[in-house]
């Protein structure tokens, strides 16, 4: 694998994600993929749009179905559970959930068995229709112990990196994907590989970084929506609706809700680029945010079963909840230790005659709270400082740009030179900043520092080409190198912690109850 070095990347990290793919219609693509069938159905359950495929999976013909009943073709009692399912999902408050059920499909000369998903909407209803398959894989007691041993394994992981590594291992061996990655997204929607599982003829991604334009706003957003997303042969030719415009609603239907929606050429082609024929990924949702993605890869085309896809779904739930826990755990270490010095602060500021004082060379002080390299009080026309900070006439001037820029609010920032070019020739000192306003109206503020940390990042191919645009602004490709591509980022500090700026917002609330008690 080719490795490239970028020139350093000045004024903190570029944002990667992607407007233009992040505004394409996913979701509104009018085309399926073929493994599966879709039905459109109005209220009475008449059948309004069906996939031009139904050929292949039913020997019926688009246009003979068409304004059909589905009891012309479902026995009774099937469609009397499915009728009781759809009652259910439309009188439940609480999220759908995507029950698979068996549908018989009567034709006349033949039946076909299907496993079947039903999607109630306001105004029609969707279903989903998959041949089914012999589950010859194991039977439901192995089946239950492969979960329970999974499940056991991610529970006892002690960190972030070994859950991730566990998940990527046992989804390998449960699934028999060629490569598994468990991917987590920054706050800018990069995302770095965390764990990983592969064969040995794959190529090693394992701390790589993929930019934000890899998995596109809308493509994100989807995954609220469904519970995984299976391509299981790249070079399939995709499946149109008949009629084209929904009948019910006038317009392309809303493919949103449904695993069988095709996808977008350009994805393809980023499959093609990796050399994958067969991909899979879930969503690790924590908290009703996404975290990342474990994304799975074949070389060949896979076609994963029902009760496979369903298994991953919930080990993905499972692993989301653990490594919630553990951040959770991580975060409350954390608040625990810092509440104590916190504490012992506080005791310092309201016996001493000057909260700078307290605040600047206590035991503990700012610095050993917060992890800085200096700080600053800027108060009554005074400056006091510790540690390594800027020249203090460089502090005046900050407070004034402060002042015009950033209101009565905290202010934070690990790259300050990007936002106040000014600080460019102080950012060993200076590259990151914590302002804390006390009297910004008069230039007062708390200032804590920290000194520019130069940072490597290794990327999956260069970022800055992850998308190829076509002469004519429209049209478009995606990158076709996946090599090492090292970048250097410049002017920025160590992120700051959420810990950290909470402890830092308390210290503030305690500086200026004493400042009001002491002066009123």
């Amino acid at each position: 694998m080719e490795n490239k070095i970028s020139a350093l990347q000045n004024g903190g990290e570029k944002n990667y994600d992607s407007d233009f793919c992040g505004s394409i219609p996913l979701h509104q693509i009018n085309l399926i993929q073929p493994h599966g069938l879709l039905l459109v159905l109005d209220k009475s359950l008449h059948i309004r749009q069906v996939s031009e495929n139904s050929v292949d999976l039913l020997g019926l013909a688009p246009d003979s179905m068409l304004d059909q009943p589905l009891s012309a073709f479902v026995p009774g009692k099937e469609l009397a559970d499915l009728q009781l399912k759809i009652t259910r999902e439309q009188e439940s408050e609480l999220d759908q959930v995507d029950i698979p059920f068996s549908l018989t499909f009567n034709t006349g000369e033949s039946s076909s068995a299907f496993t079947a998903t039903v999607h109630p909407e306001a105004e029609q209803i969707l279903i989903e229709m998959e041949p089914a398959r012999r589950e010859d894989d194991v039977s439901f007691l192995a089946f239950f112990q492969q979960i329970k041993y999974i499940t056991s394994r991610i529970k006892q992981a002690d960190s972030t990196e070994a859950i991730a590594q566990i998940v990527a291992d046992e989804f390998k061996l449960f699934t028999g994907f060629d490569r598994v990655l468990v991917y987590r997204f920054d706050p800018q929607w990069n995302g770095t590989v965390i764990g990983q599982a592969k064969t040995e003829d794959m190529s090693d991604l394992l701390g790589l970084r993929f930019p934000a334009s890899d998995v596109p706003r809308q493509a994100r957003d989807l995954y609220f929506k469904n519970p995984y997303r299976l391509i299981p042969a790249r070079d399939y030719e995709p499946v149109r609706l008949r009629p084209i415009l929904n009948p019910i609603t006038r317009r392309f239907t809303d493919l949103t809700s449904c695993n069988l929606r095709s996808v977008a050429g350009v994805h393809l082609e980023y499959m093609g680029n990796m050399g994958i024929s067969a991909s899979m990924s879930v969503p690790l949702i924590m908290g009703g945010k996404l975290w990342g993605l474990i994304s799975c890869h074949h070389k060949a085309p896979k076609y994963p079963s029902y009760q496979e896809r369903t298994a991953m779904e919930l080990l993905s739930t499972i692993a989301a909840v653990r490594l919630g826990a553990y951040e959770k755990e991580q975060h409350a270490t954390m608040q625990a230790h810092m509440r104590g010095q916190h504490a012992t602060m506080l005791e310092q500021l309201f016996n001493q005659d000057f909260f700078a004082e307290a605040l600047l060379f206590g035991q503990p002080n700012l610095l050993e709270l917060l992890s800085l390299g200096g700080a600053a009080v800027l108060y009554e026309g005074n400056v006091q400082t510790v540690g390594n900070t800027p020249p203090v006439p460089k502090l005046k001037e900050l407070a004034s740009w402060l002042r015009r820029n950033s209101s009565d609010k905290t202010y934070v920032t690990n790259s300050l030179p990007q936002a106040y070019p000014n600080s460019k020739e102080y950012k060993d000192q200076a590259s990151g900043l914590l302002a804390l306003p006390i009297n910004p109206d008069q230039g007062e503020y708390i200032l804590c520092f920290r000194g520019e940390v130069l940072q490597t990042v290794n990327w999956s191919g260069n970022p800055d080409q992850a998308i190829r645009m076509e002469p004519d602004g429209k049209s478009y490709h995606p990158r076709n190198s996946f090599a090492l591509y090292q970048q250097t980022v410049q002017l920025t500090s160590l992120p700051w912690g959420q810990e950290e700026l909470e402890a830092a917002e308390a210290l503030r609330s305690a500086v200026l109850s004493k400042i009001i008690r002491e002066k009123y």
